[in-house]
């Protein structure tokens, strides 16, 4: 199958694309509740499935409905205006469609896990197209003429067409009536007024006429008025009639169309997607009567405005889309590079108008043609394919020697673009009120582009800049120049870069640093006449725990640091100044002056701390957040503080579970703590602690290597070997040696002489780990090796003995 067929671009017709998803619109019906369809409809999906089939977003919603069984079709309403015909149901103001095709909606984004479709299309809009193929992805209903109002002078009515008749003045009436198929409107009193063939002047003259013979106070026309007219008549065009046209050969969507009267070549080729991928734009033919009576060249549309060939449509016309012709491609420094397709005779200046011309930086003065030899002229071992040259005057359109440069099929064209040096700036950056690039000129000098620049900023450092040059060869060299104390400056060059520096750029500024009690310790630059009360506020004030006696200021030793004698070391480099800040700290005139590189330490008071908590849960009488009333507070001390333990408490399942330094848990024996209080199985408790009591237990479990991992009613006596065989004994693959019981507080004992099991305990069976070292076959085959080397010397060795 040919994809590029199928895809809705490359002339497929709507039936094809719509029944390509009918299975999927059955499958998610019979899904839905009630045989209704799941999808919702959105804007998006109704505006995706009318540009594909031409249909409105009304007969969308319908007929999508219809499948999903929820809805039914809206009959067309009979006109009931005296003089109507069957050709009110005929609406011309969209295309004519197949009516009786499924709609399948596109997929919900998030719903469509198909991707075949918008591959294609993602794969057709990444190639670069030809030229006029995106005038043709527009809605087709953007173009499509009004059905009703104003027509051309030209106009002339055909049957269906709607004549409305207003009179006024001495008489008011108003008549509406329809074209019949006899080719004419019943007027009352009047009779029967011949219409088709008639232009809407002559119907209009053809109406007052007869209306005349009735009334003798409509006048014939301006120029010869009846005596005491007073009655004034005027005929205009209601609904227009709908003409049925066919689009064929190379479209998107050949077919039958019904427009309306006033369409021209150009609505049915909006209507019909415009040429396929091998439908000319250039030669489009409008067929009447087997005679070609138009040809469309879209080109000429596209890029002059002009709709020559653009005829209005009669009923029953063609318009015959012809095979694309030579094509040619252009890139390079034009404005629309793309593919073209040329008429016979056009060149390259041709070919360049319809590429919107040179760009500013296009070098037309020698475009490069990559040909395909035609036929005959291409020979046996030698390359199909030429590189032209050609000279080309932009300014004639013609090539060097007054000649038009013709093209063949297939030509690839490529015009140059001018390089991106830039010549004739000097460049001034850093401590100047305006950087950037400026024109060079002739005897310019360092001041005069700083001058040119606004200026030295104030912090700018005059003693030195540096100018980067770049010479005519493209090779780097440096010059300091001062700026200060000079009053020519520094002759420039071409592409020099000025560079002056700031003060602070090249040298670090000083900093004091506090850090201790104070709400946020932080590092700072130094300023002239900064205190220690300043400091002390920009952290954000002292805390409640600060020792207002005592503050203390490490100070660098300017004098010692700065030394330049290397046989004497200084003694001291750092002094430390101790400052009481006392409780007027903020209200007192006087405060230390800090100087640069201080760093302050606001020390806590020495016995400064908030309450220390633990949490008790489970079996007591209170559980919950304790504060510890001392730094050795015990678990029995807390027990005690809890209410003690309940009467279901079990204290050989409690535990500590300890975050300081993620200790974990902690295996205690409560039992013994509460029995011998200050002993060392009373555990003093931590900051966040957490003590849990369980309710009493009454099984054990058995997990690992046995038959049947399971718990078992705990019974006083048995030892881990019955509780194992109780859970179907040990595999074959069971590490015996390694079982191990967990008690429930997290005390673990291993499987020797039968440990004791109480309730709430954990058997754990490992499975045995693989051998490590060589397995008995594989030492079995190093010695018979071995053996077998030692006879085959002791053979060598008998035979050369003997």
């Amino acid at each position: 199958m040919n994809l590029k067929n199928s895809h809705p671009r490359l002339g497929v017709h709507p039936v094809v694309y719509l029944f390509a998803f009918i299975v999927l619109t059955g499958a998610m019906s019979a899904f839905a509740p009630g045989g209704v369809c799941a999808q919702e409809l959105t804007p998006e999906m109704l505006r995706a499935a009318s540009q594909q089939t031409g249909l409105s977003e009304a007969e969308l919603r319908q007929r999508y409905a219809q499948q999903g069984g929820t809805a039914a079709a809206d009959t067309v309403a009979k006109a009931e205006e005296p003089g109507r015909t069957e050709l009110a149901d005929i609406d011309d103001s969209r295309p004519w469609r197949d009516t009786n095709v499924q709609v399948q909606l596109p997929m919900d984004p998030a719903q469509d896990d198909s991707t075949g479709l918008d591959d294609l299309e993602d794969d057709f809009a990444a190639e670069e197209g030809f030229f006029g193929e995106e005038f043709f992805a527009l809605d087709a209903g953007m173009f499509t003429p009004p059905s009703f109002g104003p027509v051309p002078g030209d106009y002339r009515l055909g049957v269906g067409d709607e004549i409305i008749i207003n009179v006024w003045g001495g008489v008011d009436l108003q008549l509406t009536r329809v074209v019949d198929r006899d080719g004419a409107v019943l007027l009352p009193q009047v009779g029967k007024i011949v219409c088709v063939g008639r232009t809407l002047a002559e119907v209009d003259d053809a109406v007052r006429e007869r209306l005349a013979i009735t009334h003798a106070s409509i006048g014939l026309d301006d120029r010869d008025p009846r005596e005491g007219a007073d009655t004034f008549v005027e005929v205009t065009l209601g609904h227009l009639r709908g003409i049925r046209v066919f689009v064929v050969g190379e479209a998107m969507r050949p077919g039958s169309y019904e427009l309306s009267s006033v369409s021209t070549v150009l609505t049915a080729l909006y209507m019909a997607g415009g040429p396929s991928t091998t439908g000319s734009f250039r030669s489009i033919n409008l067929v009447r009567g087997n005679e070609v009576v138009a040809t469309l060249d879209i080109y000429q549309y596209l890029t002059g405005g002009s709709r020559q060939g653009d005829a209005r449509l009669r009923e029953g016309d063609t318009v015959f889309i012809n095979n694309r012709g030579p094509a040619v491609h252009i890139s390079g420094g034009v404005r629309r590079p793309m593919h073209y397709e040329m008429l016979a005779g056009e060149t390259m200046a041709d070919l360049v108008g319809y590429a919107g011309g040179f760009l500013p930086t296009a070098a037309p003065e020698v475009i490069h043609v990559n040909r395909i030899l035609p036929v005959g002229a291409r020979q046996s071992g030698q390359p199909d394919h030429i590189l032209l040259d050609v000279p080309f005057d932009p300014s004639t359109g013609l090539t060097v020697d007054g000649q038009p440069m013709n093209l063949l099929d297939g030509d690839v064209i490529l015009v140059d673009d001018i390089g991106d040096r830039l010549e004739g700036w000097v460049e001034i950056v850093g401590s100047v009120k305006r950087p950037g690039r400026y024109q060079f000129t002739d005897g310019m000098t360092s001041l005069d582009l700083v001058t040119a620049a606004g200026g030295l900023w104030p912090d700018a450092l005059t003693e030195r800049a540096v100018i980067d040059r770049t010479s005519p060869d493209g090779a780097y060299s440096s010059l300091s120049v001062p700026l200060a104390d000079t009053e020519a400056g520094v002759p420039l060059q071409s592409q020099d870069v000025l560079e002056v520096f700031s003060r602070w750029e090249i040298q670090t500024r000083p900093q004091v640093h506090i850090t201790g009690e104070v709400f946020t310790g932080m590092t700072l630059d130094y300023r002239e006449g900064m205190t220690l009360r300043d400091l002390v506020l920009k952290a954000g004030g002292l805390k409640a725990s600060a020792d207002l006696l005592r503050a203390e200021i490490s100070r660098t030793r300017l004098d010692a640091v700065t030394s330049q004698d290397r046989n004497v070391r200084p003694t001291q480099t750092v002094e430390i100044i101790a400052v009481p800040l006392g409780d007027d700290f903020l209200t007192r005139d006087e405060s230390l002056l800090l100087a640069p590189y201080d760093r302050v330490a606001i020390r806590r008071l020495p016995w400064w701390e908030m309450q220390h908590t633990i949490t008790i849960t489970g079996e007591v009488f209170y559980p919950g957040v304790f504060s510890l009333e001392r730094r050795d507070e015990t678990l029995s001390s807390l027990v005690r503080r809890a209410g003690g333990l309940r009467p279901d408490a079990y204290p050989i399942g409690a535990r500590v579970i300890r975050t300081q330094d993620n200790v974990g848990n902690i295996a205690i024996d409560l039992a013994k703590a509460l029995d011998e209080p200050g002993s060392q199985y009373d555990v003093v408790l931590q900051d966040g602690d957490t003590l849990l009591i369980p309710d009493r237990m009454f099984t054990v479990k058995v997990v690992g290597e046995v038959g049947f991992p399971t718990s078992l009613v705990w019974e006083d006596g048995l030892k881990i070997d019955d509780y194992v065989n109780r859970a179907g004994g040990y595999l074959e693959k069971s590490d015996k040696g390694k079982s191990r019981v967990v008690y429930p507080n997290g005390m673990s004992l291993p499987n020797k002489g039968g440990s004791k099991v109480v309730a709430g305990s954990t058997i754990i069976v490992p499975i045995e780990p693989p051998p490590t070292g060589k397995t008995t076959t594989e030492t079995i085959r190093d010695i018979t090796g071995i053996v077998a080397s030692l006879a085959m010397v002791w053979l060598v060795i008998d035979t050369a003995a003997r």
